[in-house]
């Protein structure tokens, strides 16, 4: 059998993905292995005998003062014992900062772009991952390649109940990915699951309208906890992409269409929580009783709601979580020794701020006016005096260090900051304009956005006198423009230079990398390049992992050659928790070694919303719930 470069069949592909007798999945493409050794998955089992004081009571006890003596363990309403050192279940109360808006949807199979706070709670997806980004089963209790790698039976739990009593099953997963994939969707994220991705059989050509959607390669298999999915490629990361794949009910989607979980009367979830409450002021979700017992939260209620400024109600005790966003908030919390405590540095998505253009329109379709510009980013200032260290560091490529096949270091000089230089090739380019529209995707790029748009402006100004007007749009119609499509599937966007980010759905370069993949295989931006694709789509199903990550940087490399994106800034979030949010998701892991719930939060994908709970110190720290 070849070692380089080959594809893999059933055997190697085991190997690879180090999948075992229950179906789990190691990380396909995980970072250097820690110094110490994975953590047992519940040791305090073995340091906690249940009832020690047993073995301890004296000789002759008065029988008036034994049963009285003992208090039981409390239960919360869905039945779920509440650890030890847990609050009542009165103050089991998870509180965050909402939006003003609050989205129209409440899963990521309906739209990506346009949920709401405390989304992705009514469901559990196929895969998940842990707080170290490992993959571990989720409604798929274990799962099998064929030999040709190229269809996946997945096998479901049957313990898994929709709240209106109804089971879940593979149905409800076709229905969730046919409604993806149906062009009258107009499903957001349809790249993810398109080829060179997913590469899910013939999704690509339902969502061109071209083949049925009964036609997709999702379907039933055997019985009714079957799920067999194929793909046109060979594709050894497919079950990590799943931890993206929550199911919608088939019922309720036909009745009510994607958004019945933003509707507390059409709500139904299978997941840890029920939506109580859903409006622009107040989004309030309460423990699903007919979860599993596994899947239950300790948790009573979580609560949203869009506090003017979320800093200042972590500060006042009406929040039990936020991040750090701006400066200010970063002296604040260095200044006082209660929230530097608090405060926990985070790898979070491995999120990359850059700026990008529209290259089939000129000026941008130009390559040394795109490299002029690439030459006036100075991303060692933004970091010094916008971001500040703590938050952000300079980015010259796209995979933040940490991440799979990351090579920044060795990019750093193609996109450096050189004005002079800059001045050469606009000269040589030929490109004469006065006034350029830089447009900014608001809402999620308020991590110090409008600052770095405006320093980056500034110098674009200062040193070529071109005049940039910057304008932020909010992220629903930034997103619906960016990905707006001509009947016949051209890009129609008008946004020829703006400012965005990306962090990882998966912990692989084939997630990241692939986002850039072109319009013309389904990818955000319109930059095309053949041998960029060639690379990603070679590089995808390969065994050899120090050969992938070689394709990788080379297609990383041209990327960033091409100066189609303008790498910015790596974000490094720090994030504050109070000190009463405990449970087995906030302690430190192999990857985010700080205390603290790890990308993607509190939620079903990584099982988190199961396993917090709020400790008996409360009301040393809380206000008051909203």
């Amino acid at each position: 059998m070849n070692k380089q470069g080959t594809v893999l069949n059933r055997r190697q592909m085991l190997k690879l993905l180090g999948m075992g007798a229950g179906g789990a999945l190691l990380a396909a493409c995980a970072p250097a292995a820690p110094a110490a050794p994975a953590a047992p998955a519940a040791p305090a089992a073995t340091e906690a005998p249940a009832a020690p004081a047993a073995t301890e009571a004296p000789a002759a006890p008065a029988p008036t003062e034994a049963p009285a003596a003992t208090a039981g363990p409390m239960v919360n309403s869905v039945g779920k014992v509440l650890p030890p050192d847990a609050a009542p279940p009165e103050q089991q109360v998870y509180v965050t900062a909402g939006q003003g808006n609050p989205g129209q949807f409440m899963d990521i199979s309906a739209n990506v772009y346009n949920r709401g706070a405390l989304a992705d709670q009514y469901g559990v997806p196929l895969t998940r991952i842990n707080k170290d980004f490992e993959l571990v089963p989720g409604s798929a209790k274990e799962w099998k390649v064929s030999e040709d790698g190229l269809t996946w039976t997945f096998t479901l739990r049957d313990d898994i109940i929709w709240s209106d009593d109804t089971p879940l099953t593979a149905d409800d997963f076709v229905a969730t990915f046919r409604y993806m994939a149906d062009p009258k969707s107009a499903y957001d994220f349809t790249w993810y699951y398109s080829k060179g991705s997913g590469n899910i059989k013939n999704f690509d050509e339902v969502v061109a309208g071209k083949v049925p959607v009964e036609e997709l390669g999702v379907r039933k298999g055997a019985n009714d906890y079957e799920l067999i999915i194929e793909t046109s490629e060979v594709t050894p990361y497919l079950p990590r992409l799943f931890m993206f794949a929550m199911p919608l009910q088939a019922k309720a989607l036909a009745a009510h269409g994607p958004a019945y979980n933003a509707n507390p009367a059409t709500c139904v979830s299978c997941g840890p929580f029920i939506v109580k409450e859903f409006s622009p002021t107040r989004v309030e979700i309460v423990a699903n009783p007919k979860a599993a017992d596994d899947i239950k939260p300790f948790l009573e209620r979580m609560i949203a709601v869009p506090f003017p400024d979320a800093f200042q109600a972590y500060q006042a005790g009406q929040v039990d979580f936020t991040s750090i966003g701006n400066a200010a908030q970063v002296d604040a919390v260095l200044n006082d020794p209660q929230l530097s405590a608090q405060a926990t540095p985070d790898v979070g998505d491995f999120r990359t701020d850059y700026f990008f253009f529209d290259v089939t329109k000129p000026p941008f379709d130009n390559l040394k006016f795109r490299q002029a510009l690439s030459h006036l980013l100075d991303r060692d200032s933004i970091v010094k005096f916008i971001t500040k260290p703590l938050l952000a560091r300079p980015a010259y490529s796209f995979l933040a260090p940490g991440f799979p096949a990351a090579n920044g270091e060795a990019l750093k000089e193609i996109q450096r900051y050189d004005p002079e230089l800059a001045k050469q090739l606009y000269a040589e380019s030929g490109v004469k304009v006065d006034r350029l529209l830089l447009q900014m995707r608001g809402d999620l790029e308020g991590y110090f956005g409008k600052e770095i748009t405006q320093a980056y402006a500034d110098s674009i100004k200062q040193n070529l006198g071109i005049e940039v007007e910057v304008k932020s749009v909010p992220q629903k119609d930034y997103m619906a423009d960016l990905l707006k499509r001509t009947p016949d599937g051209k890009p129609d966007t008008t946004i020829d230079f703006g400012y965005i980010s990306y962090g990882m759905d998966y912990l692989d370069p084939s997630n990241m990398l692939t986002v850039l993949k072109g319009s013309d295989l389904g990818g955000r931006h319109t930059w095309n390049n053949k041998e960029y694709q060639e690379l990603l789509a070679k590089a995808g199903p390969m065994t050899d992992i120090e050969e992938r990550t070689k394709l990788y940087q080379q297609a990383e490399k041209l990327m960033v050659e091409e100066c189609a994106f303008i790498w910015c800034i790596h974000r490094t979030p720090v994030n504050l928790w109070k000190p009463y949010i405990k449970g087995a998701s906030m302690e430190p892991g192999k990857i985010n070694i700080n205390r603290g719930v790890a990308w993607p939060g509190v939620g079903a994908m990584n099982g988190a919303a199961s396993e917090i709970y709020i400790a008996n110190n409360v009301l040393e720290y809380r206000k008051s719930i909203p």
